[in-house]
């Protein structure tokens, strides 16, 4: 019974002028397409294609994490620990600071 609905079915078919407009619009002065160049930039050899999935995943990643790290501190402005501490401890006593560690010169193993 499925069979005799899906063979009454007309089959639906593109028409030339949207095909045409289709190809059209993928196509680049040189009449290259758009997929063309991206396969012969990118794709057309293994250590290209690596290189580029490398470094989409790490540029990418340290765009995606700026992004909501700013989007986040843009949000909640004024209730992050960094803003509310020096509101109020504007002047902190003295020894407090943070200060930079002298680097000691201890080597043991000079005899």
């Amino acid at each position: 019974m499925l069979g005799r609905f899906i063979a009454k079915r007309p089959l639906r078919t593109v028409t030339p002028l949207r095909a045409a407009a289709r190809r059209s619009f993928y196509k680049t002065n040189e009449g290259k397409s758009v997929n063309d160049m991206i396969y012969s930039v990118f794709m057309k050899s293994n250590i290209t294609y690596t290189t580029t999935v490398l470094g989409v995943a790490i540029f990418g990643g340290i765009a995606y994490d700026s992004m909501f790290e700013g989007l986040w501190k843009f949000n909640n402005k004024g209730k992050l620990f960094a803003d509310c501490i020096e509101q109020k401890f504007p002047n902190p006593p003295e020894g407090t600071e943070e200060e930079e560690e002298e680097e000691d010169d201890d080597d043991d193993d000079d005899e």
